[in-house]
């Protein structure tokens, strides 16, 4: 190809590859610091793997020093959502992840190696593919959406080793000069694509470091590095810019893998140096076969799975730090016991070691990250509590937030309750699914639905509460109100001491046990809750008796 060629195609640019790179000097970073990026396309909501690979990324880049930058890659302008940048940026924000340098806003950016939106860079990625095309590893494609099929039906008929656009397949590779400037002038829509040098059957060693070193076949398609809009594709855009940006390490999600020879070519071409690759195993889950024989694994799907979407876990209630420490144990065998001796410590003092990263892809698992989350609600404080819990309900629960607004003090006494010695809360959402008894005034109890174990002693039930409800005290402390439900216990014959009901069981109506459970299944529904003195004394004496009575004339 040739000059003449060059700027036929950009008439416009101006800009030389030379002045592009004097814009972008090398960063002035200390001996072992890092330049790393957050790369995503404003398409939609963001991915749980988006997350993970932006939370590596920082943890990455903190603990070594260096710089973390936000790149958009909106080169996709057709998939574009409104205020897809905005909301980008506030789910990185939500959870702590936060950038040296890069968009800040729709529209606006932090740093001197801007513009961090790909769409305002077309300058820069034309001067490059001109520059490309000056020297011969680019050049224009003519080819149509018809044209393109064709080759691809006639590689298919000749059991071609490869299918697509290389070799004696890019027709337009070997135009000349006078054919290609005369079709420009005509008007002709064009692309740009590089001219690789890759030989089919020929094959390289590239190094990633979770999974070391690579053997490829090297890269031979003339693959698109500007398309019909003026735009370039991800490919060329983003060898472009973690050059001029300066990025030292590509950590990114394994779908990329395939990729990697074709853009180390690029690199190579433009004599920029390889950053250091690594590609993060994607985020699993197990899925029952169709023929019901076991389970098989794929990645999670926007489409089938919940979970995929961040936005998920705010709306669950889980807390952020919780989430963290869960992306955090699923991406490094030492982080767990880390966590574990350093429960108050912030995540960037754990030193993340990438090359420990499984290589085979991390399970999600909602038991692991409830029982993460539990561990995490259980250390906060009750403060911590009280503030994480409000908050989450005024945006995601009315009913339970207008019940800490109304009663905030009896909210924070009913956190003792469930909260004391006690890992059953995983998110803000289980404490209306796990204690409507609690936080819900209108909350009564379904005696249609009555425990198994209680019909034994159905009859004798609705007298128990009655005498319970003779000698009931608001004001009894625990010892008070047990020694009391002792003597209730006594008088209906339910043995009071359960070794001794263990050795005669035939000679008891039943234990205190039994009978505490009518109580608390009168208050709350349940057999098995916190402390049944804690929960009275949250839900208040009005609510206590007429828990108990309405339970108690249903049973009658």
């Amino acid at each position: 190809m040739s000059k003449r060629i060059a700027d036929a195609l950009f008439p416009e640019i101006k800009m030389t590859y030379q002045e592009a790179e004097a814009l972008y000097p090398p960063r002035d970073l200390p001996d072992g610091a890092v330049c790393t990026r957050f790369a995503p396309s404003p398409t939609g909501f963001m991915h749980i793997g988006g997350l993970y690979t932006a939370l590596l990324n920082s943890l990455f880049t903190r603990s070594r020093g260096g710089v973390f930058f936000l790149r958009i890659e909106d080169t996709d302008q057709k998939r574009q959502i409104e205020n897809g940048v905005t909301e980008i940026i506030k789910t990185l924000d939500d959870f702590q992840i936060h950038f040296d340098e890069g968009a800040v806003s729709e529209t606006g950016d932090s740093g001197k190696y801007g513009p961090y939106r790909q769409s305002l860079r077309r300058e820069i990625y034309q001067a490059f593919a001109k520059y490309l095309v000056e020297i011969g590893r680019a050049y224009p494609c003519f080819c149509t959406s018809g044209e393109l099929e064709a080759i691809r039906e006639k590689q298919e008929a000749a059991n071609a080793l490869q299918k697509g656009y290389y070799g004696e397949w890019a027709v337009c590779r070997d135009l000349d000069e006078e054919t290609v400037l005369k079709r420009i002038a005509n008007g002709d829509r064009w692309i740009v694509r590089i001219r690789s040098n890759g030989k089919l059957g020929n094959t390289q060693v590239y190094h990633d470091t979770i999974r070391g070193d690579i053997s490829m076949q090297e890269n031979i398609l003339d693959a698109v590095i500007i398309k019909g809009d003026g735009l370039p594709t991800y490919h060329f855009a983003h060898v472009v810019d973690d050059h001029l940006m300066r990025t030292t390490d590509v950590i990114r999600a394994d779908e990329w893998i395939a990729s990697i020879p074709l853009h180390v070519e690029m690199f190579q071409m433009l004599g920029f140096p390889v950053p250091r690759y690594t590609h993060l195993s994607p985020i699993m889950k197990n899925e029952a076969k169709e023929d019901g024989e076991g389970v098989s694994r794929r990645k999670l799907s926007k489409r089938k799975d919940p979970e995929a979407r961040v936005g998920y876990y705010d709306e669950a209630g889980y807390p952020v730090s919780a989430v963290l420490d869960y992306l955090l144990t699923i991406s490094s065998a030492d982080y767990e016991p880390w966590r574990e001796e350093n429960m108050d410590a912030s995540i960037f003092a754990f030193d993340l070691d990438l090359s420990k990263s499984g290589a085979a892809g991390a399970l999600f698992d909602f038991d692991k990250l409830n029982n993460v989350a539990k561990k995490r609600i259980g250390h906060m404080s009750e403060e911590q509590i009280f503030s994480a819990a409000s908050a989450w309900a005024e945006q995601h629960d009315s009913k339970l937030y207008q019940y800490i607004q109304d009663h905030a003090e009896l909210f924070r006494k009913s956190i003792t309750v469930w909260h004391e010695k006690r890992l059953d809360v995983a998110k803000w959402s289980d404490l209306m699914e796990m204690y409507p008894y609690l936080y819900d005034p209108s909350f009564s109890v379904n005696v249609k639905t009555l425990p198994e174990a209680f019909l034994p002693h159905k009859e004798r039930i609705p007298a128990i509460l009655t005498d319970y409800l003779e000698i009931f005290d608001y004001d009894d402390d625990a010892a008070e109100w047990f020694n009391k439900v002792k003597e209730i216990a006594s008088k209906h014959n339910y043995c009071v001491k359960m070794g001794a009901y263990k050795k005669h069981p035939e000679d008891y109506n039943g234990s205190i046990a039994d009978l505490s459970s009518f109580i608390r299944y009168s208050l709350t529904g349940a057999t098995n809750t916190p402390d049944l003195h804690g929960i009275i004394h949250v839900i208040g004496k009005e609510a206590t008796l007429r828990r108990i009575m309405a339970f108690r004339d249903a049973l009658r």
